[in-house]
């Protein structure tokens, strides 16, 4: 497995089918669970079958997380293990329901219990197996999960970075979507599919990194958002970790982008869709700062404040760049496109993007740049606030 680029043909990718647990997202806590809305379960797998189709026609291989880590917990101590994780990571405080919520876990098939990791277990599903009740189990209105659902799990891009022959595991900045990066993790240390790649040690990063943040420009340099989920602390500690410690990188630049939901990972507002272009939001070019990070002397990162976007990727790419507004002619276009992830596309090859096929002025305004588009439904996989590049982790791309 290599990816040395965003670009580069894409031949295999990592995704999760949306499951129960966005039928596990209940309005009271919707907000938390980070979801404006409830997505309708049934459409939201159809158009995502319909995604994975189209990788699959532009030449990747596709595999699930679900089925790796099935396959996982085949291992007893392995499946343990990874249980014990997730509940580590939940808010059981009793004792004795942490033990019996395990042992329950583990005794199920372990598809099952992976639909349940992923999906949320219930109170009352464990509540007649406990020898003593806890307070938990009396309070009539209160959150009715041990472990809550994951209902973001299918935005697989956020759970890690490949990086030339290795990878980095997130650390996500919201605890409602903490023990997302926990599959992955096991996927690459026990799965066979991983074997021979490289672990970039990192660990420990400070909460925020996420790979919606990361772009993969060349072999040497990646450009990482500074934004709503990535903080500017985990952007020194990669750096540190990546350029002085192991230097498997020349630069780091950082695109510094609005704090807003909105904009919540850099690669809603920007994306490269081919060798020397890329597709930009328009409505925040006017509050974006760049910066370049690169080795200094006695084993120090050097941070210097750039001109512009076109500066630093026309640096680092060694050729000139053509940027394209996403969305209409007015603000209120691109505004609205946006919001529905026009600017999250997906490249399987040079020029060539899966877009969603309801931004109409976007995916006109890539064509006549030159860009050829795979259009596909998201009307419920949108509800996420996520597009194509948000539901892809690539494993591996051509170089280029």
């Amino acid at each position: 497995m290599r990816v040395t680029s965003e670009i580069g043909p894409l031949k295999k990718v990592l995704l999760h089918r949306p499951g129960a647990e966005l039928e596990n997202i209940l309005p009271p806590y919707m907000e938390d669970l980070l979801f404006d809305e409830i997505p309708w379960l049934e459409r939201a797998r159809q158009e995502h079958d319909e995604f994975a189709k189209a990788l699959t026609r532009a030449g990747a291989q596709v595999y699930y997380i679900e089925d790796l880590v099935t396959e996982i917990m085949a291992d007893p101590q392995l499946k343990r293990q990874l249980i014990r994780e997730h509940l580590q990571l939940s808010n059981i405080a009793a004792p004795e329901t942490f033990q019996v919520v395990a042992d329950y876990l583990q005794d199920l098939p372990h598809r099952e219990t992976a639909e349940l990791l992923t999906g949320g277990l219930a109170k009352i599903k464990v509540r007649d197996l406990k020898d003593t009740l806890t307070l938990s189990d009396l309070i009539p209105v209160g959150f009715p999960f041990y472990l809550p659902p994951l209902p973001s799990m299918y935005f697989m891009r956020d759970h890690g970075i490949m990086l030339n022959d290795g990878i980095i595991v997130s650390t996500m900045f919201n605890d409602a979507r903490k023990r997302e990066p926990l599959f992955l993790k096991y996927a690459i240390r026990h799965h066979p599919l991983f074997k021979g790649v490289d672990i970039l040690p990192v660990e420990p990063m400070p909460r925020g990194i996420e790979g919606g943040d990361v772009l993969v420009l060349t072999r040497d340099t990646i450009l990482v958002g500074l934004s709503q989920r990535t903080t500017e602390q985990a952007i020194e500690t990669l750096a540190q970790r990546l350029l002085i410690e192991r230097p498997v990188l020349k630069e780091i630049l950082v695109m510094q982008i609005p704090i807003a939901r909105a904009y919540m990972h850099l690669d809603t507002v920007f994306t490269m869709v081919d060798y020397d272009k890329f597709l930009f939001f328009p409505g925040i070019r006017d509050m974006v700062y760049m910066y370049r990070l690169t080795r200094g002397k006695g084993n120090t990162v050097h941070a210097e404040q750039l001109g512009s976007i076109r500066e630093g990727l026309e640096q680092a790419l060694g050729h000139s760049v053509q940027i394209i507004y996403s969305g209409g002619s007015t603000s209120f276009e691109s505004a609205r496109e946006q919001w529905n992830d026009s600017t999250n596309t997906l490249a399987v090859a040079p020029g060539k993007v899966i877009v969603y096929n309801r931004n109409e002025l976007t995916n006109r305004t890539l064509r006549k740049a030159g860009i050829d588009t795979i259009e596909i439904e998201g009307s419920e996989l949108v509800r996420g606030r996520g597009g194509p590049r948000c539901m892809s982790l690539p494993l591996e791309r051509e170089d280029i």
